[in-house]
């Protein structure tokens, strides 16, 4: 019996001094389905020994992961890509030939035009469509983004699902 499942290994993190960002790692999310072990997002390159350790807790290796799936393409959502040798790297470019019946990706623009989401069982993993949690409660597009109205909208289409979000710099927002 294959066991799935969905954890979030680091739940990111974004500092903000006014406009300027003065750290940004994402969110980290490892899902294990019926065919893959995959990983959405690899973060920033100092979160590299949180990844290791939190793959440790679940009894895996980077060398266990054989699918990455990065939300857009920004440097602090793709650093550690390189971290997973035996990993097929799924983005914007190439999603709609992922095939696992368990997955669904779907196009999320907004905050970039590249803005990919994953949808697992009850959750939506969604990258900067909505980078922070105040994003989802207070309908807020977010700060960095190609077009204001269309970054709204994508927020309101993902919110409109009912399922939990995986943030891109603040871990999970469970829908009550």
């Amino acid at each position: 019996m294959v066991i799935t499942m969905l954890k979030v290994i680091y739940d990111g993190n974004l500092i903000r001094e006014g406009n300027k960002i003065l750290e940004a790692s994402s969110s980290v999310t490892f899902i294990k389905t019926k065919e893959h072990n995959i990983i959405v997002d690899t973060s920033s390159k100092d979160k590299r020994d949180i990844i290791i350790e939190g793959l440790a807790k679940l009894g895996l290796s980077p060398e266990d992961i054989d699918i990455v799936i990065n939300t857009h393409s920004h440097w602090d959502h793709v650093e550690n890509n390189d971290l997973f040798k035996n990993a097929r790297i799924i983005d914007y470019e190439n999603y709609k030939s992922f095939e696992d019946r368990e997955i669904e990706i779907i196009k999320t623009p907004g905050h970039t035009e590249d803005s990919i989401s994953v949808i697992y069982m009850d959750y939506i993993i969604v990258g900067d469509a909505s980078p922070l949690k105040d994003n989802i409660l207070n309908d807020i597009e977010p700060k960095l983004n190609i077009d204001e109205k269309l970054a709204l909208k994508t927020l309101k289409k993902i919110k409109s699902m009912g399922k939990n979000i995986i943030t891109g710099h603040e871990g999970i927002y469970f829908i009550k």
